[in-house]
């Protein structure tokens, strides 16, 4: 045998060797795929129980939804720039009114006093 030789039949059983090896392999892939897909199966049915309640549960919730509508009144403070900021001109009723008050809450004999009793 001369060296050719030799090195086609290493050659070859190189081959067979990663032949047997590749088709191990491939077993062994499509055995641990089928059983993972059986597992998967054998959870379908308590995933679709869940999502059958997880579904009912929001379609009652959405049934038993009402819509409200309110009106919402809210009082907008305007800010004006004015020159003439600190001119402050009051009116003559509400200042005689204030006046009328507080000249009134004066007439009241103790109204001034402190509210805790003194012995």
């Amino acid at each position: 045998m001369n060296g050719k030789t030799k090195l086609v039949i290493v050659g070859g059983v190189l081959a067979v060797c990663a032949g047997i090896f590749w088709a191990g392999y491939l077993k062994g892939w499509y055995a641990h795929s089928e059983q993972v897909n059986s597992q998967a199966k054998e959870r379908l049915p308590k995933q679709e129980k869940a999502v059958a309640a997880g579904e009912q549960k929001a379609a009652t919730a959405n049934a038993e939804a009402k819509v409200i509508y309110r009106t919402v009144y809210r009082d907008v403070v305007k800010y004006v720039n004015d020159p003439n900021r600190t001119v402050c001109k009051f009116d003559s009723d509400a200042v005689q009114l204030r006046q009328r008050a507080i000249d009134a809450a004066n007439s009241i004999p103790g109204f001034d006093e402190p509210a805790v009793q003194t012995k």
